[in-house]
């Protein structure tokens, strides 16, 4: 018979030959197969595949059982696989060789394994802006727990239940999220289940809109996170727009309308949204357009064209009186105004939300002047005085038309003296008040009257018995009528001419002749010129005389007519005689002496005479003597002369020029109606009573007076003096003209004459005098005083003293004493002073004024030039200066707009180095752009007036720009070394330090500007940490700049003690073992070395042990080689040496049986092989490789070859005796054996 004996897992086949011996049969027995070796296992989540390498009998079959499953089967390959079994279930898994026999069985290979759990199922993910929700269903038939891995974040998490929170997220980030069901041997793990999803956005922050008529600028702070677009709904107009950066311009917008904004963050995924930020602002009105004012005396109409866009209200504001009225249509009256005011009328649209106002249109009329009243009128024959009552209202000034000659006068009072009108001439005079603007006139008053009619001149009577003829000079001026009235009749006569003829009228009868010029308008009468005047008396009748020697008797008849007296001359002794009768005796004569005697009937007044009746007797008169003549005025001339000796004689005197003839008695006579300033040659003789015996004549030359001096005017410069007259009629002169008080004496020929080098602001006093040519005959002298103009001020200048002051100074003319009128022509207020300074107050901020400042003479009438100056006053300051948005490169400004017209604003901007930078805007906000980062600005922000010069008081406000994040921040850890070294580029612009934060520590590290890196020491190798840089600058932080950082990793922390080794199976040539996985803390360990050694009494490997070979060891150059390098998948890995499986330059040779050995292991957490051995291709460099070595194991025996053991059997069957004990022996041995091993299985080494 045959039986199988197994011994040091050795199998060997005995044949028995059985041999009776008293009856007894020894029975033949089969020997039992070998285990199974390298038995592995593989899993589905239903089935496994097994797999195992055949036992040293070929000639055998399998039984392959799953315990847990109850399945058994049978096959004859060294594989099977298993189905039916259930998902994420522990399962035995148990091979065993059997003998051809079917009934022998070899000692099982176990191995227990996990069934991979089934995929999860309806994997969710709910994401928040820092965390995400995930849930799933659990997979068929498991108990299972899962591992949830967030990989981008590098999270990992375990749990038992269906869901988990992942918190710590970034918003707007992508993440892949990955759930894994494991089995309960927590490796075995089933397929995973992964979705990828952003988180959700953060909400923008501090969403503003600023908006102008037609378009809106959104701007936001970005939110935390990852990167994001922006998705902006205008909701009112179902608009869309997308944009990248965190402000969007929207356009085509409509003014005043209320528009809603929704600004949402989106990912990248064009999906996740953020929470909405809501805005809602209308656009700003439009502009009114074509705004005009009506105005009254005490109302203002108003109209525009309606602001484009959405539904307004209008303010309409008047700034003098404050009032401010609204209206919902495009006009307004404005009622309650006060006449000749200036308004300053203002039209601002504004939008339903009563707070969104467009720009403001503004214009400034004055109200209408009220009518001037009692216009009254006053005429001379050269002027006209007109006087009314001031129009209600405002200050005025009245202009005054002179309609029919076109002339334009102006006053500030109620009334005015018009000159230069011609006489008796119809004037129409026109006044209406005129604003101070002015250009705004009230409704004129009208009066039209007739100057005064001049009066008639050189009025002059020429008489006879029964009539009268007047004549006269013209007057002066228009046209006019002459009513002339015989006063003692009540007789009124008319005329157009300068001449009448009274007729009718009684000789030697007293008549008073009054003549009036009397306007067209016949009402307007100038002065009446009188004369009074008898009419001739009659010539007496029938003169006789009777004479004697010393007598004579004259008789006559009387005239007719009125009363009368006689006027009896005797020429020859110069007696005249008066009597009432017809007759006179005339006695005491001169003998020898003819005399003439005349009798004349002379008029009541004794001057108007008849006709004379005369009779003559002659003597032959002497020639006169001592002839002299006197000018005694512009139109006659004094002579006289002494009386001859001899009879009474009459004197002729014969006017050459003309060949007048003028009688007299006296030795004297006037000579009257001549021409001023001319010379006149005069012949005198004496005459006898006949009249025809004459003397020899005597002939003297005389000049009448030039005439006086007429209109005598003077117009002064400054430093001269236009003196000017009427010429003189009559024959030539020259003109004496003196400068009183001075030694200044000017002669001409003209009728004005240039003084020059005078003195300003001087009182002079000029008379002028007409001298005939003889240089001696002078006429009346005529004065005149004048101040010279003053001269214009010099050096003006004006300085804004405050916001409603002004300061003006200028220097003195050169000149005398003068005072200086200062005109605020923006109010037509007027200020006196004394000095060369004034300083204006009770002015509105940032307004611009116009000064006129002249100079006045003593007399307070005589003004200079004036000078115009202009200047605004001082801007009010600037108030509620905040800093509102403020970005890395940038700060935005605001503040109270000004009052004022066009007021300005100037920014000034000073940083830490003093730099100065100067802005200018005209509106109430300024964004200071191309700031450093970090840097703390102040910024002073002064108003300006229109001129763009005129500053205000500085308001100064301080800010800081924010904090720049660091650039090209990196980190970087060195292996051998726990730390981080952390490198970036510095921010633009300042900042006073740099925090960094690190994960998973307490410490917060500060850096100064000096460093561009900075190295946290103290940290874990191989540790992932989440470094945050933060610039701190003003006190205030950027924001994070985010690495995600790993330390470097060191040679792992070794095992104290020898190796522990769990051994598993030791053959003749191999040993299996299990041995714990080094810790990961310094690094995940990449793989494992073992080492062996036949030098039993060494205790630690040497690095040098791992440059050697399974070769080495064999050509006795080493103890200890490396025979096998694996890699680590599971916490306790198996080990196979001795298996003749390569690594790299390395063999797994057998080992030799009965030798002992001992085992160490290295721990790479980097594995550097170099190809220093061409013949053995790659072994470990141990200078670039982190390990670390444990000491060598416990001594391991390797059991003899069981070759040996079959021959020492074979030389026992010679003796049977002893192969019948043997055999007893043997059936002893196979029952325990067959005993034991169905109580027990034996665990097959594997390696994973």
């Amino acid at each position: 018979m045959e039986l199988f004996v197994t011994t040091g897992g050795i199998a060997f086949r005995i044949l028995l030959g059985f041999f009776l011996i008293s009856n007894f049969q020894v029975p033949f027995v089969q020997s039992q197969p070998g285990p199974v070796g390298n038995l592995t296992v593989v899993t589905s989540t239903t089935s496994a595949s097994l797999s195992w390498t055949t036992t040293a009998q070929s000639n055998v079959s399998y039984i392959v059982m799953v315990v847990e499953a109850n399945k058994t089967s049978s096959t004859n390959s060294t594989s099977a696989n298993v189905t039916g079994l259930i998902p994420a279930t522990r399962y035995t898994f148990t091979v065993s060789a059997v003998a051809q026999d079917n009934q022998t069985v070899g000692s099982n290979a176990i191995i227990i394994k996990y069934t991979k759990p089934g995929p999860v199922g309806n994997l969710t993910v709910v994401t928040s802006t820092t965390s995400a929700s995930l849930s799933w269903t659990t997979p068929a038939q498991s108990n299972v727990s899962y591992i949830v891995m967030v990989v981008e974040a590098n999270k990992t998490s375990s749990t038992n239940s269906t869901s988990a929170n992942v918190t710590g997220l970034i918003p707007a980030t992508s993440y892949t999220f990955t759930v894994t069901a494991v089995a309960q041997d927590n490796q075995t793990v089933g397929s995973s289940a992964t979705i990828i999803k952003y988180t959700i956005p953060d909400t923008v922050g501090n969403l503003t809109v600023m908006a102008s008529t037609t378009s809106a600028t959104l701007s936001w702070n970005p939110p935390n996170g990852g990167n994001v677009t922006y998705r902006v709904v205008v909701v009112d107009i179902d608009k869309i727009f997308w944009t990248n950066s965190s402000f969007i311009n929207v356009t085509d917008l409509s003014p005043a309308t209320s528009y809603t904004f929704i600004v949402t963050a989106v990912t990248q995924d064009n999906q996740t949204e953020g929470s909405n930020a809501t805005i809602t602002k209308y656009t700003m009105p439009d502009t009114v357009g074509n705004l005009t004012v009506m105005v009254s005396t005490t109302s203002a109409s108003l109209s525009w064209s309606p602001s484009n866009g959405g539904i307004v209200t209008y303010r309409v504001e008047v700034d003098e009186i404050g009032r401010i009225l609204w209206t919902n249509s495009s006009y307004i009256n404005v009622m309650d105004l006060i006449p000749a005011t200036y308004y300053t009328f203002s039209v601002t649209a504004v939008a339903l939300d009563n707070q969104t106002e467009g720009s403001k249109v503004t214009m400034k009329p004055y109200t209408l002047p009220d009518t001037v009243g009692n216009l009254t009128f006053m005429a001379s024959i050269n002027s006209a005085s007109l006087s009314w009552n001031p129009s209600n209202g405002g200050n005025v000034i009245y202009k005054v038309q002179v309609v029919d000659i076109g002339r334009i006068l102006w006053t500030n009072s109620s009334s005015i003296n018009v000159t230069d009108l011609f006489p008796a001439t119809s004037y129409t005079f026109s006044v209406a008040a005129v604003a101070l603007d002015n250009q705004t006139e009230g409704s004129n008053t009208t009066i039209t009257r007739y100057t005064l009619p001049d009066t008639v001149g050189n009025l002059t009577f020429m008489a006879s018995t029964t009539s009268a003829s007047l004549s006269w000079n013209p007057p002066n001026g228009g046209n006019v009528t002459y009513r002339v009235q015989v006063v003692d009749i009540g007789r009124i006569l008319w005329t157009n001419i300068s001449s009448i003829n009274v007729t009718d009228l009684t000789p030697a009868t007293s008549y008073t002749f009054s003549v009036t010029a009397v306007a067209l308008d016949n009402q307007t009468e100038g002065s009446n010129v009188t004369i009074t005047q008898y009419t001739q008396p009659g010539t007496v009748g029938n003169l006789k005389v009777i004479v004697s020697n010393t007598s004579a008797a004259v008789f006559w008849n009387p005239p007719y007519g009125g009363n009368v007296t006689y006027k009896v001359m005797v020429w020859g002794n110069g007696e005249i005689f008066w009597t009432n009768s017809s007759s006179i005796n005339v006695t005491d004569l001169f003998p020898a002496t003819n005399y003439t005697f005349r009798v004349t009937a002379v008029t009541l007044d004794n001057q108007t005479e008849g006709i004379s009746a005369t009779i003559t007797r002659y003597t032959l008169p002497n020639v006169i003597v001592n002839p002299t003549s006197v000018a005694l005025s512009t139109s006659s001339i004094s002579l006289n002369w002494n009386q001859p000796i001899g009879g009474s004689v009459t004197y002729k005197v014969y006017l050459l020029n003309n060949g007048t003839v003028v009688l007299t008695n006296m030795p004297s006579i006037n000579v009257t109606g001549l021409m001023p300033a001319t010379s006149y040659r005069f012949s005198v003789s004496a005459v006898a009573q006949d009249n025809k015996t004459e003397g020899n004549n005597v002939t003297m030359t005389q000049y009448t007076k030039p005439g006086p001096i007429g209109n005598l005017t003077v117009t002064a410069s400054s430093t001269f003096a236009l003196v000017s007259w009427n010429l003189l009629n009559g024959s030539s002169v020259t003109y004496r003209v003196m400068v009183v008080g001075t030694s200044k004496i000017f002669w001409t020929n003209s009728s004005s004459i240039t003084v020059t080098d005078l003195i300003p602001a001087t009182n002079y006093t000029f008379r002028v005098t007409a001298v005939a040519l003889d240089n001696q005959t002078e006429g009346s002298s005529a004065t005149i005083e004048q101040y010279t103009l003053p001269n214009v001020i010099v050096n003006p200048t004006s300085v804004a003293l405050s916001t409603s002051s002004i300061s003006l100074s200028w220097s003195p003319p050169y000149g005398g004493s003068v005072t200086y009128r200062v005109y605020l022509l923006n109010s037509g207020t007027v200020l006196l002073t004394n000095m060369p300074s004034i300083n204006v107050t009770g002015l509105m901020p940032a307004t611009s004024y116009r000064f006129s400042v002249s100079a006045v003479a003593q007399d307070n009438k005589t003004e200079g030039n004036n000078v115009t100056i202009t200047q605004y006053t001082k801007p009010v300051k600037v108030e509620q200066l905040n800093t509102t948005t403020i970005t890395e490169t940038s700060i935005l400004l605001s503040w109270h707009q000004v009052q004022g017209v066009n007021v300005s604003y100037k920014i000034i901007v000073l940083d830490q180095q003093s730099y100065i930078s100067t802005f200018y805007t005209s509106t109430s906000f300024f964004n200071v752009t191309g700031l450093s980062s970090g840097t703390s600005f102040s910024f002073n922000v002064t108003a300006l007036a229109a001129d763009n010069s005129t500053e205000g008081y500085p308001n100064t406000i301080t800010g800081c720009t924010n904090a720049a994040q660091v650039q090209n921040a990196d980190c970087f850890g060195p292996d051998n070394n726990p730390v981080l070294n952390i490198t970036w580029q510095p921010p633009s612009g300042s900042y006073s330090e740099i925090n960094i934060s690190i994960s998973n520590t307490q410490g917060l590290y500060t850096a100064f500007p000096s460093n561009n890196f900075y190295t946290v020491y103290n940290l874990k190798y191989a540790a992932n940490y989440t470094i945050r840089i933060t610039t701190i600058s003003c006190g205030e932080k950027s924001s994070d700049v985010v690495l995600n950082c790993k330390t470097g990793i060191s040679s792992p922390p070794v095992p104290s003690g020898p190796l522990n080794l769990n051994v598993k199976v030791i053959t003749y040539q191999t040993v299996t073992f299990v041995f714990k996985s080094f810790s990961n803390e310094n690094g995940n360990i990449d793989a494992y070395a073992v080492i062996v050694t036949s030098d039993t009494g060494s205790t630690t490997p040497n690095n040098l042990s791992l440059t050697k070979t399974y070769t080495d060891y064999n050509n006795k150059n080493t103890d200890s080689y490396v025979t096998a390098i694996i890699t680590p998948v599971s916490e306790e890995p198996t080990v196979i040496i001795g298996d003749g499986t390569a690594y790299y330059g390395y063999t797994n040779g057998v080992l030799a049986a009965t030798k002992a050995y001992r085992i160490a292991v290295a721990a790479f957490t980097k594995l550097t092989l170099s190809g220093n051995r061409a013949s053995n291709g790659n072994l470990i460099d141990t200078a670039k490789s982190y390990f670390s070595i444990t000491q060598f194991s416990n001594t391991i025996n390797i059991p003899e070859n069981p070759a040996v053991i079959g021959g020492a059997v074979g030389g026992t069957l010679a003796a049977l005796l002893i192969l019948a004990l043997l055999t007893a022996i043997l059936f002893i041995y196979w029952k325990r054996r067959s005993k034991k091993l169905s109580s027990s299985g034996n665990t097959v080494p594997f390696n994973k």
